[in-house]
């Protein structure tokens, strides 16, 4: 078999063409670098106008916008004339922004203009004596009986043309199409640029008063949990309440009757943001009216599942639009250990054993509240021994993802991995292998775990803990 022939000019590396004797090109790259770093849609125009005057070479410059103005009407927003240098007036530091004048800018009508801003289109007029213009007779100056031939460059916004570059050439018959084409979409560049960064700006402030909007509910939020953890005869409390980016749902409480039995409920409000935020409000205002109407002689009402149910009743005459929450609700006698639940469509709360052994409360379970009236409250118990801890917990913890690929950030939902690992219930048992039971001992050890999971600070969503032991016997000594 013969061989393929050899071309010697050829490499595996080619031959590098020197670019940087052509002057456009260093010019054009100083330009797109000058204008990436641009944030404000007024220095846009200083950015790129120097590019566009070396393109497109005139002797005088007007631009012009109908935006927001009755048929006809027009505003001169710039004005470039009587100077050597048509672009002078565009590097001026302390060039003024038309934009914010607005209101001050004098409106027109009429004239060659009022005949451009007719038409959608680009248009050259030739063999102009401007001098009888009755607009760019004065605005011009002494240019207008020097100049004889004017551009009009459309700047299309949604495919209307609401603003237009006017270029001033002294040749009567100035009629250069290759320029005229380059002019064209140089300007139409710019003022997609400028828009895109007037939507960036909208944007920005926006998203800063969303964050603060958030920032102030997710400040109401915590307001509305127990701001101390009570003291309790037999028990030990600890509570973690780690907030998402954005304010959610979760909820937990407790009330103890003087008879020395203690009720404790831990929720969760579907989805995120304000309207969880309220509905969690809600929540903690139902179970406060609940309280008030059924608690008598400071006796607490040991009937889980009668709480539970007064709940879904007032969700759901509340309308929620799709809303529920996940709840579960326990009552506990410190005396004897004895402890009765209901749950609400929630994760199953886990009882580590003394002995390290750790249980599922899965038991007593029905739908979430504010769903449906059409439920069935039941109630199951156990007995909590000395050194016994209940774990309750939401499921941001359980449902804690790791951290993401970047192509999971994707605009596109198409791109996105739907079926992230999550941290699971098991990672979640695993965690208290080594733990003493102690509430603070407890928490500690599922953050250690999750964090070594998820390698991430941030949450997706609420991360809560409520965690009860039942005091350890003392060995006498």
């Amino acid at each position: 078999m013969s061989s393929l022939p050899t071309n010697q000019t050829l490499s595996a590396e080619g031959t590098l063409v020197d670019l940087s004797t052509d002057p456009r090109i260093a010019g054009l790259e100083s330009m797109l670098r000058d204008v990436s770093a641009v944030k404000d849609p007024a220095k846009m125009l200083k950015a790129f106008g120097p590019w566009v005057g070396q393109r497109f070479p005139r002797e005088a410059f007007i631009s012009v916008s109908k935006r927001d103005l009755p048929v006809g009407k027009y505003k001169l927003t710039r004005v470039i004339t009587n100077t050597k240098d048509p672009m002078k007036s565009l590097r001026d530091e302390n060039a003024s922004d038309p934009w914010r004048q607005w209101m001050a800018l004098p409106t027109y009508s009429g004239g060659l203009i009022g005949r451009i801003i007719q038409q959608d289109s680009p248009q050259i007029f030739t063999s102009v004596d401007f001098t009888q213009d009755p607009v760019l007779g004065d605005v011009l100056g002494e240019d207008a009986a020097r100049v004889r031939a004017v551009s009009a460059i459309p700047s299309y916004d949604d495919g209307e043309a609401l603003n237009w570059a006017l270029s001033f050439h002294t040749r009567t018959d100035w009629s250069d199409l290759d320029t005229f084409v380059a002019g064209l979409l140089d300007v139409n560049l710019m003022g997609t640029a400028t828009r895109n960064l007037v939507f960036r700006k909208q944007a920005e402030s926006l998203n800063a008063q969303l964050m603060e909007q958030f920032e102030q509910v997710a400040k109401i939020q915590r307001q509305l949990l127990p701001d101390q953890n009570p003291k309790l005869e037999g028990l030990s409390l600890s509570t973690s309440y780690l907030t998402s980016n954005i304010a959610g749902g979760d909820y937990y409480d407790y009330v103890q009757g003087d008879d020395g039995r203690f009720g404790i409920v831990i929720a969760d409000v579907s989805g995120h943001g304000p309207g969880a935020a309220t509905v969690m409000a809600m929540l903690r205002t139902i179970l406060s009216c609940y309280g008030d109407l059924r608690k008598r002689d400071n006796q607490l009402d040991a009937n889980a599942a009668n709480i539970a149910r007064y709940c879904n009743e007032k969700l759901v005459q509340s309308n929620l639009n799709g809303e529920f929450a996940t709840a579960f609700f326990c009552i506990i006698d410190p005396s004897t250990g004895h402890l009765t639940w209901t749950r609400c469509g929630h994760n199953p709360p886990l009882l580590r054993r003394a002995d390290g052994a750790v249980e599922q409360i899965d038991s007593a379970a029905t739908l979430p509240l504010g769903i449906t009236n059409d439920l069935e409250f039941d109630t199951d118990s156990c007995t909590m021994h000395p050194g016994d801890t209940l774990i309750l917990y939401t499921d941001g913890i359980t449902e804690a993802t790791a951290n993401r690929p970047a192509h999971e950030f994707s605009m596109h939902t198409d791109q996105r991995d739907s079926k992230a690992e999550q941290f699971g219930m098991q990672r979640l048992i695993d965690s208290l292998d080594t733990c003493t039971g102690n509430p603070e001992c407890a928490i500690d050890h599922v953050h250690r775990a999750l964090f070594k999971f998820t390698n991430r600070l941030d949450r997706d969503d609420d991360q809560t803990l409520v965690v009860i032991q039942r005091n350890p016997e003392q060995k006498p000594s």
